[in-house]
């Protein structure tokens, strides 16, 4: 049996909903070492929007969710958290015995805290949360800025508590630091100021948080704080945070940031920026993004979500001279290079548009790939020269093609045809233009058809289906060169028939424009339809996966599925079918998921979308 499990992930794309339930953890060991410890701190104002100004300068990391309550109400309030609890697979699940467990966790955690779960979330959260990593004291940090101090007071209490009776008495130390009482369990520490609970794993870390929240949270300072203060900088002194913060801005729910500048003096992090990628594949995927980001400063990333979409942008500082000559294939001489616009055809599954130069790929192999590689290139370059009637692959096949490349997939339709194949593909083709077309039409004419000759011959020896070719003139300057596999006597009317029956491999032309397909309708459907406008939004790389089309496709192979799962995992045929069905339900709350990767305004941006149905 043909594995279908291609089809399994691409659903699972479009069932990323959950429901998040986070208690803190119980916070270990105190703060400091003692009340003699070393206090810095920097005459900086700390912000009312950001605790960034709590962090040291030395951060490689921080994260900061400016509204955390808005996002538990979104996620918890969710539309489609209401239909994922229709489902009858949800209403199995929560009567297992791991669901029952975990229920009464929730409610010993409910008991202690004498609060719901989702009233103690939005009490430890609800004002802000923040996070970050310090390279120098190697600790890890959260601020989580609570409703208000009482609140925060007595919800830290109840947590000592809380583990206290969990039988981590022994482990439990308790302590002050400058009067802020703080604890320590399993040497993670946590304290208490104001309406902020600090969590760290490290001492000086936390003392170096606790002395910038005493000294600028609006305390009065003793005078042993002052003489103990010999000055310090915060994360909002590092020059490279500042141009992040410019670029983001305050709106943003979710932001992150990343010293890469500080990052980068590691020698692994160092090597993994600078080296070959090795792999063609993942060189033509991030090969120009390596590079940029070996010259940037910083990353960020930040995430937007509603009840229709969650999206996630990342960026960086981007200098097209930062791009090496052998890596120009990625955004173009110019950095102007985007990817094609491609047509909206019904029933799209997948599209896929960019700009990758791969002529010159091919030809600066040894400038980009190791010997190994190079050595498999070599090897296919003669193949092909022969396969090409002695021209040269890059030169003149490859270079033949503009750097615009477009790919479709598409469902494909059998239900009034025959021979039917019981596993049922997209059809996909690959669109490009032609930099000289009056004189390689002929030329990938002849290659075509030369290639439909040599599968026959391999397929004759194999006892496989052969080829038949055909031709279609649509209209003036415009042609499809068909192929397709011509019926044994056991396929005519044949509703289940061989997997080759998916495929009528076609080329076409009109213009500039040129087409290769596995299907002829594809082929078709693409050189017929109109060109699109320009919509001023082009970009190096986009991809769009569209629900509705991966649906049908899931629709087209269910019983093919439903045994795949049956013969592999020893499902029977109702648990089976329940899975899929599952499967099929949650593809269908959801619109699309993209992905799109350009530069502006000397920033490279990548940005994820998911867009949900209402």
């Amino acid at each position: 049996m043909v594995r279908l499990n291609v089809f399994i992930p691409l659903g699972a794309m479009f069932c990323l909903f959950s429901v998040i339930f986070s208690t803190p953890a119980p916070a270990e060991d105190p703060i400091g070492d003692g009340p003699q410890a070393t206090s810095r701190f920097a005459g900086q104002v700390i912000g009312e929007l950001s605790d960034a100004g709590l962090f040291p300068q030395s951060s490689v990391f921080f994260a900061e969710v400016n509204d955390p309550q808005a996002l538990i109400s979104l996620l918890l309030d969710h539309p489609l958290r209401e239909r994922v609890e229709s489902l009858e697979a949800y209403k199995t699940a929560i009567t297992t015995p791991a669901y029952r467990q975990f229920s009464l966790g929730r409610m010993m955690v409910e008991g202690q805290l004498k609060m719901p779960w989702r009233e103690a979330l939005e009490t430890l959260l609800g004002r802000g949360l923040a996070v970050g990593f310090d390279t120098e004291t190697n600790g890890f940090a959260a601020i989580l800025r609570g409703k208000d101090p009482a609140s925060m007071k007595l919800l830290g209490d109840r947590l000592l508590e809380f583990a206290r009776l969990t039988g981590n008495q022994d482990q439990i130390t308790e302590g002050e630091y400058r009067g802020v009482p703080a604890a320590e369990v399993n040497n993670v520490r946590f304290a208490v100021y104001q309406d902020r609970l600090l969590i760290t794993n490290r001492g000086d870390t936390g003392k170096w948080i606790l002395d910038r929240m005493i000294d600028h949270l609006g305390a009065k300072k003793s005078p042993e704080a002052d003489q103990q203060a010999p000055g310090g900088s915060s994360l909002l002194d590092n020059p490279r945070f500042q141009s992040f913060r410019a670029a983001v801005g305050p709106a943003t729910q979710v932001h992150a940031f990343l010293d890469l500048q500080v990052l980068g003096q590691s020698p692994a992090v160092s090597a993994a920026l600078r080296s070959q990628i090795g792999n063609p594949v993942a060189e033509l995927l991030v090969g120009g993004v390596q590079s940029a980001l070996a010259q940037a400063g910083w990353a960020s990333a930040q995430l937007a979500a509603d009840a229709e979409s969650i999206k996630l942008s990342l960026s960086t500082p981007f200098e097209l001279d930062s791009i090496p000559e052998q890596r120009e294939y990625f955004f173009g001489p110019e950095g102007d290079g985007r990817g094609p616009i491609l047509p909206q055809l019904p029933e799209t599954i997948f599209t896929l548009s960019t700009y990758r130069n791969f002529a010159d790929v091919w030809l600066r192999a040894g400038d980009l790939f190791d010997a190994n590689v190079n050595d498999g290139i070599a090897q296919a370059d003669a193949s092909l020269t022969t396969l090409f009637a002695g021209r040269d692959f890059g030169e003149d096949i490859l270079a033949a093609f503009e750097p615009e490349v477009g790919f479709v997939a598409i469902r494909q339709e059998f239900a009034n045809t025959t021979p039917r194949p019981t596993i049922k593909l997209p059809a996909f083709a690959m669109v490009f233009e032609l930099k000289e077309p009056a004189t390689m039409k002929r030329e990938l004419r002849r290659i075509f058809q030369s290639l439909v000759g040599f599968l026959n011959v391999v397929g004759s020896m194999n006892g496989q289906r052969q080829l038949e070719l055909g031709s279609e003139g649509i209209g003036e300057g415009v042609e499809v060169i068909t192929s397709s596999f011509v019926p044994e006597q056991e396929d005519i009317g044949s509703t289940e028939a061989q997997l080759v029956f998916n495929f009528s491999p076609s080329v076409a032309f009109r213009g500039k424009q040129f087409v290769i397909s596995s299907s002829k309708s594809l082929a078709r459907q693409l050189i017929e339809a109109p060109r699109p406008e320009p919509t001023g939004i082009q970009v190096n790389t986009s991809a769009t996966l569209h629900a509705a089309g991966l649906q049908e496709i899931l629709k087209d192979n269910r019983e093919q599925l439903i045994a795949q799962i049956m013969l592999e995992n020893g499902n029977t045929r109702e648990e089976g079918s329940a899975l899929i069905d599952l499967l099929l339900t949650a593809v269908g709350y959801f619109n699309e998921t993209s992905f799109t990767l350009g530069h502006d305004d000397g920033t490279l941006k990548a940005v994820w979308q998911m867009k949900v149905l209402p």
